[in-house]
């Protein structure tokens, strides 16, 4: 029985979490469940089962009163911790949880997950793993580590896919296109929100439905797309009467007040914003009203009442910080920046500008962005191996019909040939016998030909496709760089040269100084970057060619090291270079002058404030080995084992809280190889690092 109430269950959960869909007739049939159940409880003597029951009659009452789903989950709960009931214990608090979200309380509601979560992984029970996940899921988008939102989406995801759930895939597919949405990627995540429109066009939850069109509307609002908005709110709109959820029906109204607020349609607006909010104040849906208030604030500062918005929109931080709802600080941070420069607080902007940045940074997390790509990148890499897998499997299959055939045809003729000998003389039986031996023998060697020729085009599948994941590798490097490090400085330097521009009476000599001076670190860190960008992109295109002769290694790294000592006077390192005078090696000069300046610039980075840099050489055989040796906070083995590694992420950042890529490395690394040497790097954690690199000293090595 409690199984298909759980399946039952899977089926109802939204994107909302937990929506009150079903229609009065439902409720009644909830009703009678309920009061039946009821009465079992009072002759039942099983007390596991009266443990299922309340937990049953918690899960009903989810629909009707969140204060009698939360009783009868209590009840079940302390009934389970007395009978030592490890399962009826985990369900009870994940019926606890699923209640705890509707009343607003999103801290207890994560607390009893986890208590279920544990639980159920040793089970492995995957309904109700599920069901954990997807709350998990829900309650972290809400938070400013968006990391956990999406590692739980994903886990949902595989169970979902596993169970054929299609209403679990659509709110996962809702869910994955929310967070391309909070990145900033416009084409997947609309790419999201259409597949669960598509998973939810034959549900019969209207709910589910509502809510797909309404992603798709918010994310193409955003992007000032209102006229293609237009259907998607007209389709809300003709759903809307057949919604029971007060939950649902205060999200979806705000979703309008939104649509309405850019076509600067106020009347609606407010409308639609004043019946978000009385939904939301009467259920005590907090974190639904925190989105009501930034709505009112963005429709006020329209509306250039500024004070207004501002008073509006700080209601929304402090609620929003009152319940842990993070994910709106960028937006109405924005806002409020704006406003507070309308009306000429210029500092307060300045203030709301700088929170603004931490948010996004916060929320824009790199390792999302990353954990995404792997995501796309596994699936994509899962289809090609599945092709590939069918491809080979059918050539085999053609392969061995064809051995067949032509082992069928050689027996007919043998037992023909076998016919005529059994009336032939025993001399003339003799020889064909031999000349059939000489036919299986050749039979035996084609077919070791072709089992050679399979294996050998599998070799060459497999170089293929690690060829091809270093070309991936390369693109989603390039495309990271440019995505975020290239794009990233660029917001501080924007920012802070409008404030300069439009206001910069308004600030004190101090206060302008450390804005140029944050415009100074921005617009270094993106030369820096962007020279090493061409380079390597030069480098990736053949068009750099290498002129190699004899030079004094210790001239080349002079003139290497050489850009980058102003950085070091300012960390006040000392830089001594013990390379041997008279050494000579055969290389080309740029090329080895960009590997000790990313070397050295490397050293300056993760070395301590009056530490030491020191480069020096010895001579190994036919080679000479460089090393550039710091005295800085030095590296873990994992880090050391990712350095050169393009598919890998190694970046940290320096003492300064310097910035970088990881793609001087890589240069190096390249350069290196292409001079004849080697490169490679010795470490100790707290002590220091030390980057060698071996070039030869004789033209012919």
């Amino acid at each position: 029985m409690m199984k298909k109430v759980l399946l039952f269950k899977i089926a109802l959960f939204c994107l909302c979490f937990f929506c009150i869909t079903s229609p009065s007739t439902a409720q009644n049939s909830e009703q009678f469940q309920i009061d039946s159940l009821q009465k079992q409880n009072r002759i039942e003597s099983d007390q596991e089962q009266l443990v299922d029951n309340y937990n049953q009659i918690a899960y009903l009452f989810g629909g009707i009163s969140i204060d009698s789903s939360l009783h009868y989950s209590q009840k079940g709960m302390l009934l389970a911790q007395e009978i030592n009931y490890d399962h009826g214990l985990a369900v009870s608090h994940l019926y606890t949880a699923r209640a705890l979200i509707q009343d607003g309380k999103l801290k207890p509601a994560m607390e009893n997950f986890n208590k279920a979560l544990s639980q159920f992984i040793q089970e492995r029970d995957s309904v109700n793993l599920l069901d954990c996940y997807s709350g998990m899921s829900y309650l972290a988008s809400y938070e400013s580590n968006q990391l956990k939102s999406l590692d739980y989406n994903l886990k949902a995801l595989e169970i979902a896919e596993k169970l054929r759930d299609t209403t679990s895939l659509s709110i996962r597919c809702n869910n994955i296109g929310a967070i391309y949405k909070r990145l900033n990627n416009y084409e997947l995540a609309l790419n999201y929100f259409q597949k669960s429109i598509a998973l939810e066009q034959y549900s019969s939850n209207i709910g589910d439905l509502a809510i797909s069109y309404s992603n798709v509307g918010v994310l193409k609002v955003e992007h000032h797309k209102f006229s293609e908005a237009k259907s998607d709110y007209q389709k809300i709109m003709s759903l809307l009467p057949a919604i029971d959820s007060h939950y649902v029906q205060a999200y979806l109204y705000l979703s309008l007040s939104g649509y309405y607020n850019g076509i600067n349609n106020f009347d609606s607006t407010k409308y639609y914003i004043d019946k978000a909010s009385e939904i939301c104040i009467k259920n005590n849906y907090q974190h639904i009203l925190a989105r009501a208030y930034r709505k009112q604030g963005e429709m006020l500062f329209k509306q250039k009442k500024y004070s207004e918005s501002i008073h509006v929109l700080d209601k929304c931080l402090k609620l929003s910080d009152s319940i842990g709802v993070q994910e709106e600080y960028p937006e109405i941070y924005k806002m409020s920046a704006k406003a507070y420069s309308q009306i000429g607080n210029h500092k307060q902007a300045y203030k709301s500008l700088q929170k603004a940045n931490n948010a996004i940074d916060s929320l824009k997390s790199e390792k999302v962005a990353e954990y995404l790509v792997e995501f796309e990148e596994q699936k994509a890499k899962n289809e090609i191996e599945k092709q590939q897998l069918e491809l080979a499997l059918k050539n085999q299959q053609a392969k061995n019909a064809a051995i067949i055939m032509k082992n069928k045809y050689t027996l007919a003729l043998l037992a023909i040939v076998l016919l005529i000998l059994s009336i032939s003389i025993v001399a003339f039986y003799f020889l064909r016998s031999k000349k059939n031996n000489i036919i299986l023998k050749s039979q035996h060697k084609l077919i070791n030909e072709q089992k050679l020729l399979l294996e050998d085009n599998i070799k060459k599948l497999e170089v293929s496709e690690e060829n091809l994941q270093k070309l991936n590798a390369t693109k989603d490097k390039f495309f990271s760089i440019i995505a975020h490090d290239l794009k990233s400085p660029f917001t501080a330097i924007l920012g802070f040269n409008n404030e300069l521009t439009n206001h910069y009476s308004e600030y004190s000599d101090d206060e302008r100084l450390e804005m140029i001076n944050h415009v100074g670190d921005a617009s270094k860190s993106t030369y820096s970057l962007l020279e090493n960008l061409l380079t390597w992109s030069r480098s990736q295109s053949g068009f750099i060619q290498l002129n190699k002769e004899v030079h004094l290694i210790k001239n080349l790294a002079e003139e290497g090291i050489l850009p980058n000592m102003a950085a070091a006077e300012i960390k006040k390192i000392n830089v001594l270079n013990n390379i041997d005078d008279a050494q000579i090696v055969w290389a080309d000069k740029e090329t080895i002058k960009i590997v000790v300046s990313n070397l050295f610039n490397n050293a300056i980075k993760f070395c301590n404030a009056g530490g030491v840099i020191k480069l020096t050489g010895k001579l190994n055989h036919d080679v000479f080995e460089i090393c550039v040796r710091d005295t800085g906070i030095g590296m873990s083995e994992q880090i050391m084992n990712n350095l050169f590694m393009i598919e890998k992420n190694a970046q940290r950042v320096g003492t300064n809280e310097e910035k970088g890529t990881g793609l001087g490395l890589i240069l190096c690394q390249e350069f290196v190889h292409k001079n004849g040497g080697q490169i490679w790097a010795k470490s100790k954690v707290g002590v220091g690092s030390e980057m060698y690199f071996s070039l030869p000293v004789d033209k012919n090595k």
